[in-house]
């Protein structure tokens, strides 16, 4: 669970809005961790299983192979060389001397009950061609004496006739299987007149793999259960903290800055977990900063400033802006008559109001001087179309001012200044374009962003010039100039006026709904019945 500042807690998303749905399974940190030390255990047991493997194998296979030696030598050396050539290779008839050896090869296989045929083999004039001269077989049909014998395949058991040979594969037939010896039968003069092979039963070597296959079936369901375990462990230690991790940051992605882990792990995690909290904290405390420096100044001046990370520049820069500069018409009448409380609250309702507006029409408010307001369109961001955006948030302000008056009308706000030099708030307004100066002026202790220029002087002048044209609205011709022309239609050309301070008169336009003319500082507003006052 993820704790709130205020205490409570958020549980995790549904599986909608769940960031971890975006993974498979197999992408997931914890399961990559299990399978990377579960791979890694299963390996090991794997080159360990195939080395206890080869040793249990090739030590019975060894052991087999040794007794295989001994044993076929032992024959070869105990039988007479010289009575075996005395007997013709075709020979089929059974003679005294095969009887004789067969009883012998009968009473070595009753004491090694391994063995499993023990026969003898003479060359031919084919050097693959063998004949039996004998053949013990414990179970299974023999060979008769003077068969033939095909040994191409065999070339261990043709290595025998030169000396003791032992095959290193194990042969596997409707017999079973069998690991096979063999050594020469040598006369007086040295010479091979016949070989010995031995067979043996090698099912202890089946025996052997069972026995490994049966113990590594045995360790690898061991180890899945031990790595089965781990997994919940590891859930528990890693996929725990990392799911409330990623809730939270989630969670701070949605700009909920309340957010703390308040994680007490002492390790990376737990870390981890504490300094996102430090971080969230420096969040929350610079979300609280901008928010409480966005209501002294512009959002789009606080988010400018706040980029500039401490650093600003003092030196401003030119820019082509349109300022609007607007006053209360008869601010000082409604100061005098109305409560100081009942002031601030009528003008900071007028304020809130213009500046939610100069906000839509992506506006900048410079600056508050009492009743008076300056804004600029164009700076701290530009706009191409920040003339038309100053002239329609002006018609909108004037409108505002009307709604305004009904409230405070209906609330008897006005009865203190009635008869008093006005029925009703309005304001003139002064739009002009040109350049400016905008940027951070001031010093490094104290400083605020604005714009100054003739343009801005021009704006102020214009709005002056309101009280003497007994308009509400003029706009410079510079702004006209720049307008669709759906709105510059809507505006009526009052033709060239001096202003205070400036050489060449200005070519100023005005909106007719919101008055033009002196007539329009007597414009009477209907009251809450309807009638006209």
């Amino acid at each position: 669970m993820i704790t709130s500042d205020s205490g409570t807690t958020t549980g995790h998303y549904a599986d909608s809005a769940n960031p971890l749905k975006e993974l498979r399974a197999w992408q997931r940190f914890h399961i990559k961790l299990i399978a990377l030390y579960g791979g890694a255990v299963f390996l090991a047991l794997a080159v360990l299983g195939g080395a206890f493997y080869n040793i249990e194998i090739n030590s019975g296979k060894e052991g087999l192979q040794r007794r295989l030696l001994a044993l076929a030598t032992s024959l070869a050396d105990s039988i007479d060389a010289e009575a075996i050539v005395a007997t013709p290779v075709e020979a089929g008839a059974t003679t005294p001397l095969h009887q004789a050896l067969l009883k012998r090869f009968a009473e070595v296989a009753s004491h090694d009950p391994d063995v499993a045929s023990i026969y003898v083999l003479r060359p031919t004039s084919e050097p693959t061609r063998l004949r039996f001269f004998v053949d013990y077989v414990k179970a299974g049909e023999a060979g008769k004496p003077g068969e033939a014998y095909e040994a191409s395949e065999l070339p261990v058991l043709l290595k025998g006739f030169t000396g003791p040979a032992v095959e290193h594969r194990i042969y596997t037939d409707r017999f079973g299987a069998t690991l096979s010896g063999y050594a020469p039968i040598v006369n007086k003069t040295g010479q091979t007149v016949a070989l010995i092979g031995v067979d043996v039963n090698a099912e202890r070597l089946n025996s052997i793999q069972m026995r490994i296959l049966q113990t590594t079936i045995i360790i690898f369901g061991a180890a899945a259960l031990v790595i089965g375990l781990l997994s919940l462990a590891v859930a528990r230690h890693v996929r725990i903290p990392l799911v409330r991790i990623i809730d939270a940051t989630a969670a701070v992605e949605r700009g909920e800055l309340n957010i703390r882990l308040n994680s007490q792990r002492k390790d990376e995690f737990g870390l981890m977990s504490r300094h996102f909290d430090y971080m969230v904290a420096g969040l929350q405390e610079r979300q609280f900063l901008r928010e409480i420096f966005g209501r002294y100044v512009s959002k789009d001046v606080a988010t400018m400033l706040l980029a500039q990370r401490g650093h600003p520049n003092l030196s401003g820069e030119e820019r082509v802006v349109t300022v609007l500069f607007s006053d209360l018409r008869d601010y000082s009448i409604f100061c005098e008559h109305l409560p100081p409380v009942k002031m601030v609250e009528m003008l900071n309702q007028y304020l809130t109001a213009m500046d939610a507006l100069i906000d839509q029409h992506h506006g900048c408010v410079i600056e508050f001087m009492g009743d008076a307001i300056l804004a600029v369109f164009g700076a701290p961001y530009y706009r191409p179309d920040h003339p038309e955006q100053a002239v329609r948030c002006a018609i909108a302000m004037q409108n505002q001012i009307q709604i305004l008056n009904r409230e405070w009308r209906q609330t008897g706000l006005t009865r203190s200044w009635t008869g008093r030099g006005g029925e009703y708030m309005n304001a003139r307004i002064g739009i002009h374009y040109g350049a400016v100066i905008a940027g951070t002026l001031g010093s490094p202790a104290r400083m605020k962003y604005t714009v100054i220029g003739d343009t801005v002087n021009v704006a102020a002048r214009l709005e002056a010039l309101n009280k003497e044209l007994g308009t509400q609205l003029l706009i410079g011709g510079e702004v006209y100039r720049h307008l669709s022309s759906d709105i510059a239609s809507q505006l009526v050309d009052l033709g060239e006026f001096r202003v205070k301070g400036h050489e060449f008169p200005i070519h100023v336009y005005t909106c007719p709904t919101t008055g033009s003319g002196r007539t329009a500082e007597k414009t009477e507003l209907p009251d809450a019945d309807g009638d006209m006052k």
